[in-house]
């Protein structure tokens, strides 16, 4: 039975020899896409305000005037710059296109090849940002243009959004930036974003496509111990090292509890016959019953599939001492927290205290952000989707997700802008290697996506 529900959910990669073709249409898009690749937007070495300012560049030759797009640029943060675009519908509705220029720092050094230059090789492509996220950026670009050039008149309004700053908190994040200071270039009834693409086997199969709804809160805290202190050579019971230890202890121990919101359910509910064995049947038993704490003790297991089940607290950075000759005055350590949506930070704070089961050390919130409440997959939002993959991946099932990371879509939920990712990239697990060495994408996987992307798209733009 699981091996007739696997063929029946996977359809082969290659099984579309065409989807590599370089047509004219396809030629102009990978000319944008690899010279926005080309552009060195990391923090430490580049600018975003030049990939910017080159995509502006398209716009302008596709006949957007200035009231339908733009370059805005953060005070004080000259290299932050943002790209908006509008391509004016007849109705007052929107949609918003939104994905992030920004990429993480690559020394070429580390790298097989210079990253950022686009490298083309054995069916995949090379570069800092080829997968993230200049791949969806490049496609909403492209469309945009084509769509400007074709005359088309879109019902719904097309907004495009692509920002800074997603990457690292040492940026003005675009996001934030514009819906703080240039709201009507954001406001949409709902957002595509990053999040979310296709799954392969190992084998290269299609097993599913995602739609991401929801996505865990990243928030920072310190566990601290202040000690007086003193000469190594008279040491005492009382150390701050010896006390935050323990404390960590504790915490290593402790587990957040269970909670299985919709999306999560319906993802273990598809992906069960897929996976298969143990898993797969304790994946059908939480489909079944949320509260099942047998199967969700089994699947916490994983380390995947227990990220999105609760919300998770690790030690990532411990700072302690002064001096080796010296008994430790202060012990710190940094815990990284990746917070279910609808919980605060404070009452992460109060499970923390209760872990650690120390009055002598302190929790302190040290990055916060505020929480929002999954975005609901409607039928406006599934429809188009549903009938798109038909055409494309006629057998691959559609499976919604919550990520346990984070985007930018967090900032847009916050704002009643519902926010969903959804790229019709598919790759193997760890396969791009974002923010890694030699970060790639399957050439395939970048025009199918491009297709699929244009298609729901116009799709929402006619409602």
């Amino acid at each position: 039975m699981r091996a007739l529900a696997f063929a029946f959910a996977i359809t082969a990669f290659g099984a579309t020899a065409s989807a590599q073709e370089l047509t004219p249409d396809r030629a102009q898009f990978r000319a944008i896409y690899e010279e926005l690749v080309e552009i060195d937007s990391s923090p430490s070495t580049g600018s975003c305000t030049r990939a910017v300012d080159a995509m502006l560049v398209h716009l302008r030759n596709a006949g957007y005037s200035e009231r339908e797009a733009r370059a805005i640029i953060p005070d004080g943060a000259p290299e932050d710059g943002n790209l908006v675009a509008t391509l004016r519908g007849t109705s007052s509705r929107a949609v918003l296109l939104l994905a992030h220029i920004d990429v993480v720092d690559a020394r070429r050094e580390d790298w097989e090849r210079d990253p950022f230059t686009l490298v083309e090789e054995n069916g995949y492509f090379y570069a800092r940002g080829a997968s993230d996220d200049k791949a969806m950026a490049a496609v909403f670009l492209d469309l945009m243009v084509r769509m400007k050039r074709e005359g088309f008149r879109p019902r719904r309004t097309i907004k495009m959004a692509l920002t800074c700053g997603e990457e690292t908190s040492n940026r003005v994040n675009g996001v934030d930036y514009l819906l703080r200071n240039h709201r009507e270039w954001m406001q949409a009834d709902f957002a595509i974003n990053e999040g979310a693409g296709g799954m392969l086997s190992p084998q290269g199969e299609r097993v599913a496509l995602n739609v991401q709804a929801g996505e865990k809160i990243h928030q920072v805290f310190t566990l601290t111990v202040t000690n007086p202190g003193g000469h190594s050579s008279r040491p005492v019971p009382e150390n701050a090292i010896y006390r935050l230890s323990r404390g960590l202890d504790r915490l290593s121990q402790h587990q957040f509890p269970v909670e299985i919101n919709d999306v999560v359910r319906t993802f273990f509910e598809r992906m069960a016959p897929i996976v298969g064995g143990v898993n797969g049947e304790a994946m059908a038993a939480i489909g079944r019953n949320a509260r099942d704490a047998d199967a969700a003790a089994i699947l916490a297991r994983d380390p995947s599939y227990n990220a999105i089940m609760r919300t998770t607290c690790v030690a990532t950075q411990v700072d302690a001492g002064h001096a080796p000759n010296a008994l430790p005055q202060r012990a710190v350590a940094t815990l990284s927290c990746r917070v279910l949506q609808g919980h605060t930070a404070e009452e992460v704070q109060v499970e923390l205290r209760r872990a650690v089961g120390d009055e002598q050390i302190n929790v302190e919130i040290v990055r916060r952000r505020d929480g929002s409440r999954p975005p609901r997959l409607t039928r406006q939002i599934m429809a188009p989707v549903e009938r798109v993959a038909a055409r494309m991946w006629p057998s691959v099932p559609i499976i919604p997700t919550m990520t346990a990371g984070a985007t930018d879509g967090r900032y847009l939920n916050n704002a009643g802008i519902p926010t969903y990712g959804m790229s019709g990239m598919f790759a193997a697990s760890g396969e791009s290697n974002a923010h890694g060495l030699n970060e790639k994408i399957r050439v395939q996987s970048l025009y199918e996506g491009r297709d699929f992307l244009e298609a729901i798209v116009r799709e929402y733009a006619a409602q």
